[in-house]
């Protein structure tokens, strides 16, 4: 199986005003990996270094990829045409074979499904024409078995699953459950590890480097080998990255309760190795995180920290990337 890296890992250097596009695709080829997908959501077309628009950036950045032998994703949001139809002659024009999408929740479960099946019906025949898969992200908006509801009401050959494996743990699930439920429909990955924490009064799912947090990713490997058809998995490396539980405040969601009456996976027997609320580790303010080593948000971070956090990240993108080739059974390319 090929390892790739989702450049959504490089976020941080991003921040720091020292990312370029073509380092990082050096960089990764001297980690031995086999692949990028390029997150272009954001202003100047975010990781791909150029706007979109520019197409001799473009015309670059594609000949750098074939340099490196790599194979292509891109990474980008929202179903609706509009922006899909242009995403997806961008994969074209990259020589990507995937598009990572989301189909981001509204009002209700049942909106956001019949939107997101209105939307795909303008957009795959595009996706067919072209030769690019689409594939839906279990996002943080909507659970892995919603997500695959969705995919079974579509039902068309050119649209899969990105399997995230710890966004479920946002919406109080189990990424071990996640995995089992969307590895048979997955054509990509975001390979990454969360620790939930507690600050103030609010829990958050932070991004952590892979082996470090409360995803059972070795499990979750194991599933997607057995169970998936995939080819490559993508490391997403997520540290400097948080968000709350529940974000988008759905009130549908079915939240575990312990005796205390705040929420607990203690007394449900499938949430039995995600810790409890309850015990979660718990911080006065970001602060006190920071000093623990964990990031809230980068915007807690002044120049000289993104700058020596951004080298840190590479370092730990290389661990990330050896972590998932052991577990894998994988080769150097």
């Amino acid at each position: 199986m090929k390892i790739g890296v989702d450049s959504y890992s490089f976020q941080i250097a991003l921040a720091a005003g020292v990312y370029d596009v073509f380092r990082t695709i050096d960089s990764l080829g001297a980690l031995g990996v086999s692949g990028i997908q390029i997150n272009i959501n954001g202003p100047g077309g975010r990781f791909l270094g150029g706007e979109p628009t520019d197409r001799a950036h473009v015309r670059r950045v594609r000949r750098a990829l074939e340099a490196a032998g790599f194979f292509v994703e891109v990474g980008g949001r929202s179903t609706r045409p509009e922006m899909l139809d242009w995403q997806l002659d961008l994969c074209a024009e990259l020589g990507a074979d995937v598009l990572r999408t989301l189909v981001v929740f509204e009002s209700s479960l049942e909106e956001t499904v019949e939107r997101t099946e209105r939307d795909l019906a303008v957009s795959l025949p595009r996706a067919r024409k072209l030769g690019v898969t689409i594939a839906l992200e279990n996002h943080e908006d909507v659970t892995a078995d919603e997500l695959l509801a969705c995919l079974e009401r579509i039902d068309d050959p050119w649209l899969g699953a990105c399997l995230d494996t710890g966004n479920d743990l946002v919406l109080h699930g189990d990424p071990l459950d996640s995995a089992r439920a969307l590895a048979p429909r997955a054509v990509t990955t975001h390979v990454k590890d969360q620790k939930l924490v507690r600050v103030g009064e609010t829990v958050y799912s932070v991004g952590v480097p892979l082996g470090s947090g409360d995803v059972d990713l070795r499990a979750i490997l194991d599933v997607i080998r057995q169970t998936s058809r995939l080819d490559r998995v993508l490391v997403q490396d997520t540290t400097g990255y948080s968000v709350r539980l529940n974000p988008f405040g759905r009130t549908d969601l079915v939240v575990p309760t312990s005796s205390s009456g705040r929420p607990s996976y203690a007394d449900v027997p499938a949430y039995a190795d995600v810790p409890a609320y309850d015990d979660l580790p718990a911080y006065d303010s970001p602060d006190a995180l920071l000093a623990d080593g964990l990031v809230l948000s980068l915007d807690d971070l002044g120049p000289e920290q993104l700058r020596a956090a951004a080298a840190q990240k590479d370092d730990s993108i290389a661990r990330d990337v050896e972590y998932v080739r052991a577990a894998i059974g994988a080769k150097r390319r």
